[in-house]
C-alpha cells in the first residue's frame, strides 16, 4: 500500500502553488486541499493540513502585556508540561501558547491523554509532529477499517481478545493474532497495530482528532518574519548554489499585478516582497513542500537527499549559512560566486523540534526547542514579548539589575530583530 509520503506528495505541490496567492486559508481552498490528496482508491490516511499564516495578532511579539510562549517536544510528559506552564506563569487571557509538535507518544499513555485533551480543549496553536502524524494515521485508518462490511465487529472482537488475554507486548500478540486473519492485508507496510501510536489513535476522542487534523505542517508569521515547523524548513534547494537564479532568496520577487511599483522607493513595497519571498520558499524550494520533509528532516547529505538521522549537515546550518547572506533589496544582486555572500533577501527565523540528539540549539536565525523531557533531560520554552522585542535587559520604564540582569543574561537569546528568552524545567524531578 502507497505510504502517505507517496500519495500526497504530488497534490501538495499543486496546493501549494494555490495556496501561497491568499494571505490566509479559505473554505474554498481547503476544499480544494482535501479533494486533492484523496484518490478514488487509496484512503487518505495522512490527512496533511497546508501551512497556516498567523497574523499579528495571532503572534502578538509586539503588543504590550501580551507573550508569545512556544513549547519544545513534550511527548505525553504532562506533569512537566504543567510544571513549565507554572513557571512561565501561563495566563491564557494575555499570552499565546504554541506547540512545535509531538506533544503525544513515546511518553507515558495517561500523559499523552491528558496532553492531548489539554491542546484540543483549549485549542492551543501548534503544528504536526512526526509522531502526531502516526497517530493521525491510525485514526484515520480506524475510522475507515470500521466503515467497511465486518470491519468493526472485527475490531471490537480484536480487542475483547487483547483485554481477555492481557499480554505483556500487545504488538507481538497484534503480529501472533494477524498471522491468519483476512485483515492483515488491511494494514499498511510497517505499521504495528496496538503499538502506542494505535492506542492512543483509538482512545482518543473525535475531537481531538478534529484538533490533531487541524494543525498545520508549518505556521508562517510575516509580522515578525517566522516559520515554525516541526522537523525544519530548507532555505533553498540542496541540489544547486544558494545563488542559483532557481532558489527563492536569490532574486527579488516580482510584485503582484495591481500592486503599486516604485523602483524609487523600495521601502514601500519592501513588506510585501518580504512576505512573497517568504511564501515562495515554502512553494518553490521543492523538499519543503514534501511533507515528511517538514515532519522528520535533520540534515541533508552529500547526495542532497534529505535525511532524518543525525548524520549529513544539520539543515538549521544551511539556514543560518543562507539566511546570513540576506543583504535587503535594495539592489538588484548579480549572482555570481563571487556574491554568492550577498543575497537580494532579508532574514527570518525558523523555530523548531525534533532534534533531540542535538538538545537545546539556538542559532542566529532558529531556534531549536527539543531538549529531550521524554528521555528524563529538560522540557524549554521560547518567551517572545514587547519589552525583549524593545531591549534585552529592560522593563518597561526600568533597568534590570543584580542577579536578575545576570539570570537574564545566560537565558536571553538574540531573535529576529530583538531578543528572546529561554525558559526550561527539569523532566527527572517532575517524573509522570
Amino acid at each position: 500500500m502507497p505510504t502517505g509520503r507517496q500519495i500526497a506528495a504530488f497534490s501538495i505541490l499543486a496546493f501549494f502553488c494555490l495556496y501561497f496567492f491568499s494571505a490566509s486559508i479559505t473554505a474554498t481552498s481547503e476544499d480544494i486541499w482535501h479533494r486533492l490528496t484523496a484518490t478514488a482508491h487509496t484512503p487518505d490516511f495522512a490527512r496533511y493540513s497546508p501551512p497556516l499564516t498567523l497574523s499579528d495578532a495571532e503572534f502578538p511579539i509586539h503588543d504590550r502585556g501580551k507573550r508569545v510562549l512556544v513549547l519544545g517536544d513534550i511527548h505525553g510528559m504532562d506533569a512537566p508540561f504543567h510544571a513549565l506552564l507554572d513557571k512561565l506563569s501561563y495566563d491564557p487571557s494575555s499570552d499565546v501558547l504554541i506547540h512545535v509538535g509531538d506533544i503525544i507518544a513515546k511518553g507515558p499513555h495517561e500523559g499523552s491523554m491528558a496532553v492531548l485533551s489539554y491542546m484540543a480543549t483549549n485549542n492551543i496553536t501548534g503544528v504536526r509532529g512526526n509522531h502526531d502524524q502516526q497517530v493521525i494515521e491510525w485514526r484515520s485508518w480506524l475510522e475507515w477499517i470500521r466503515g467497511l462490511d465486518g470491519g468493526a465487529h472485527w475490531l471490537h472482537d480484536l480487542h475483547a481478545k487483547l483485554h481477555a488475554a492481557a499480554p505483556d507486548d500487545p504488538e507481538e500478540w497484534a503480529a501472533k493474532q494477524l498471522r491468519h486473519s483476512r485483515w492483515a492485508h488491511k494494514i499498511p507496510d510497517g505499521w504495528k497495530l496496538l503499538g502506542d501510536h494505535y492506542r492512543l489513535a483509538h482512545a482518543m476522542s473525535a475531537a481531538e482528532y478534529r484538533y490533531l487534523l487541524a494543525l498545520p505542517l508549518v505556521l508562517h508569521v510575516p509580522s515578525a518574519h517566522v516559520f515554525l515547523a516541526h522537523g525544519g524548513v530548507l532555505p533553498s534547494d540542496p541540489r544547486y548554489k544558494p545563488y542559483h537564479r532557481r532558489q527563492p532568496l536569490a532574486r527579488v520577487p516580482a510584485l503582484p499585478h495591481g500592486a503599486a511599483h516604485d523602483k524609487a522607493d523600495l521601502g514601500k513595497t519592501t513588506p510585501l516582497l518580504r512576505r512573497l519571498q517568504e511564501a515562495a520558499v515554502l512553494t518553490d524550494v521543492p523538499q519543503n513542500v514534501d511533507p515528511w520533509v517538514t515532519l522528520n528532516i535533520r540534515g541533508v547529505l552529500d547526495d542532497h537527499s534529505v535525511t532524518r538521522g543525525m548524520d549529513g549537515e544539520p539543515w538549521a546550518d544551511i539556514w543560518n549559512r543562507d539566511i546570513s547572506s540576506c543583504q535587503g533589496f535594495d539592489q538588484q544582486l548579480r549572482l555570481t560566486e563571487h556574491s554568492k555572500n550577498a543575497l537580494p533577501c532579508y532574514p527570518a527565523t525558523v523555530i523548531y523540534g525534533h532534534a533531540a540528539a542535538r538538545g537545546l540549539d539556538v542559532k542566529r536565525w532558529s531556534v531549536g526547542l527539543d531538549s529531550a523531557c521524554v528521555k528524563g533531560r529538560r522540557l524549554s520554552a521560547l518567551v517572545l514579548d514587547r519589552k525583549h522585542q524593545k531591549s534585552p535587559f529592560q522593563e518597561e520604564g526600568a533597568e534590570v539589575e543584580g542577579a536578575e540582569l545576570e539570570a537574564r543574561k545566560k537565558t536571553t537569546i538574540p531573535f529576529g530583530e530583538g531578543r528572546g528568552r529561554i525558559v526550561d524545567i527539569s523532566c527527572k524531578s517532575h517524573d509522570d
